[in-house]
């Protein structure tokens, strides 16, 4: 098709200069405007344009042969739509279903203005529309027809170091734009601060972007209904059993400026789960540790002094700074 459109714009443009976005666009809507006052009339617009040309051109392809007829002026409107891994939903049908869980009709689409420069439209979807061509292909088109936010500084305030993004939900679009292709869109949702009492944050809503699945539920009123209950338990979730590797602690000098009577316990991992425990505990009025742990550990007084309880003796105490090598469960 594109080719066509650029020799619709050779052809009817009457300019010395080239045209730039907006005269193309208004070129290809309304045609070029010919002759002054009363007698001022414009010329085809690109689809009558093309319609006569696949009339006296019999090597363009059928199916676009088929969409110069036109469409049906009966088109067809749904509650939701699946499409790229998002379930969409027109606000106008969310409205109507009690019990839902989640929002579906937040939308994000990107585009460039005259400068090239990234446009985030943002916008809530009113209504999905199907239209179809007349003739013996089934040719259908899906569109969004939405409410969209300025895309603007007005509209849309963006913290990059963050990655926060926020729209006006009282903001509009200036000019008319309303509809959208299906498969151009992502799914956004919008949720607005919890504190009411801030202007600067009441006319604020925050942006999150939805994440498409590989696969969706059948839509069902019965499981619209418990959506996010149904999701868990038709998703298996995956975890690893194990970290490989080694890491070390440094125990650093801070260790023996620590209050004598703050309880503290370090864990060493030896072979295949065997460990030893290092206890120090509260000191007792005649200089003696209590320890409340098992009868075959370690108590130790603030001087250092041990006690040894049925023969075992008390591991070594690592020097201030020392780092110690932790070995994992199963790492040879």
């Amino acid at each position: 098709m594109e080719e066509f459109l650029k020799k619709f714009d050779q052809e009817q443009w009457k300019g010395t200069r080239n045209p730039t976005k907006q005269q193309t666009s208004d070129l290809r809507l309304n045609g070029w405007k010919l002759g002054r006052g009363s007698h001022a009339h414009n010329g085809p617009k690109f689809f009558d344009w093309f319609k006569a040309h696949c009339k006296v051109n019999a090597s363009i392809h059928k199916a676009l042969r088929q969409l110069s007829y036109g469409f049906s002026r009966r088109v067809s409107t749904y509650g939701c739509y699946d499409i790229n891994g998002y379930r969409f939903r027109s606000e106008a049908y969310e409205k109507t279903r009690v019990g839902l869980w989640t929002t579906n009709c937040g939308v994000c689409v990107s585009s460039f203005d005259e400068n090239y420069n990234l446009l985030e439209y943002y916008g809530v979807i009113k209504d999905i529309i199907k239209i179809s061509w007349e003739g013996s292909m089934q040719l259908e088109l899906v569109i969004f027809e939405c409410d969209w936010f300025d895309p603007t500084a007005i509209g849309v305030r963006c913290t990059e170091n963050i990655g926060l993004v926020e729209v006006k939900h009282s903001s509009r679009l200036s000019n008319f734009k309303p509809f959208v292709l299906a498969s151009q869109v992502k799914q956004v949702y919008y949720l607005p601060y919890a504190c009411n009492s801030r202007q600067d944050l009441s006319e604020w809503w925050v942006v999150y972007q939805v994440t498409p699945r590989d696969r969706l539920l059948p839509v069902d009123s019965s499981i619209e209904c418990d959506e996010t209950r149904a999701l868990t338990e038709d998703i298996m979730f995956f975890q690893e059993e194990g970290l490989e590797g080694s890491f070390v602690i440094d125990l650093g000098v801070d260790l023996d400026n620590s209050a004598p009577k703050m309880r503290r316990s370090f864990r060493h991992r030896l072979g295949h789960g065997v460990s030893e425990d290092y206890v120090p505990t509260e000191s007792t009025e005649n200089g003696n540790c209590s320890n409340n742990n098992d009868n075959n550990e370690i108590g130790l007084t603030e001087e250092g002094s041990q006690r040894k309880k049925r023969g075992r003796t008390r591991p070594k105490r690592p020097p201030p700074g020392q780092q110690i090598p932790i070995k994992l469960l199963g790492e040879e």
